[in-house]
């Protein structure tokens, strides 16, 4: 009988152990899948204003009067503050991006230049009051910072004067189409606001102005440095 009450308590204690260690299986949860940080994303649209400095045109002034070749009376190399607003979209595909983006600027680009001919004295001037750009974007992102290069579609509106001895003779006014190229880096400092810092080489295109049988080919162009700053929706 002795004998049949240790084996009864052996298999009890038995039981009881399993019971326990089936408890602890139950209880026990698998360490939860540590996710890896996906990084910044540039894909989104994004809208913002930038300021800057336009410099170096190269407009040779040249006069003709009745088709003939007078001489040239000097270089208008435009100069001022540039400043406005830009709108854009990214899409990131691995590390690189693709974009497409356009502004509008206020400009107070303008140059003077004068000289004498035949016993005239000529003076004219060149300015240009806004201007806006087309372009596609494309660069390459290291996480949050990004290097660009841009090129595409340029207009802008463009004031041309001329006067001799004083007395205005030309005074046009045109809306011209060109082209634009250039390169930045932009960098997000948060998950929606981004700085960057860019060039741009803008070409109008050559063209006539004409007035009273004198006449000189127009050529306005700049360059131009620009910071700004976006908001990523």
């Amino acid at each position: 009988m002795r004998n049949f009450n240790v084996i009864g308590l052996f298999l009890s204690a038995l039981v009881v152990s399993g019971g326990a260690h089936a408890a602890d299986a139950v209880i026990e949860t698998a360490p939860e899948a540590v996710l890896a940080d996906p990084g910044f994303v540039w894909t989104g649209f994004y809208a913002g204003l930038n300021a800057g400095y336009g410099f170096g045109g190269d407009d040779r002034v040249g006069i003709r009067s009745g088709g003939d070749f007078i001489g040239n009376i000097g270089t208008i190399e435009q100069s001022g503050f540039v400043g406005g607003a830009q709108i854009g979209y990214n899409y990131q595909i691995n590390n690189f991006v693709l974009g497409i983006e356009t502004d509008f600027q206020g400009a107070g680009l303008d140059d003077t230049t004068s000289g004498e001919l035949v016993g005239v004295d000529i003076h004219a001037k060149s300015s240009i009051d806004w201007y806006g750009t087309l372009r596609p974007r494309v660069g390459y992102a290291w996480d949050r910072t990004l290097i660009y290069g841009t090129g595409g579609l340029a207009y802008g509106r463009v004031n041309y004067k001329m006067s001799a001895d004083g007395d205005q003779f030309m005074n046009e006014k045109k809306t011209r189409a060109g082209w634009v190229a250039g390169a930045g880096i932009e960098h997000a400092f948060t998950d929606h606001v981004t700085a960057k810092l860019e060039y741009q080489y803008i070409n109008f295109g050559d063209y006539t102005v004409e007035s009273e049988g004198v006449s000189t080919r127009a050529s306005p162009d700049f360059h131009s440095i620009r910071i700004g700053l976006n908001y990523k929706f």
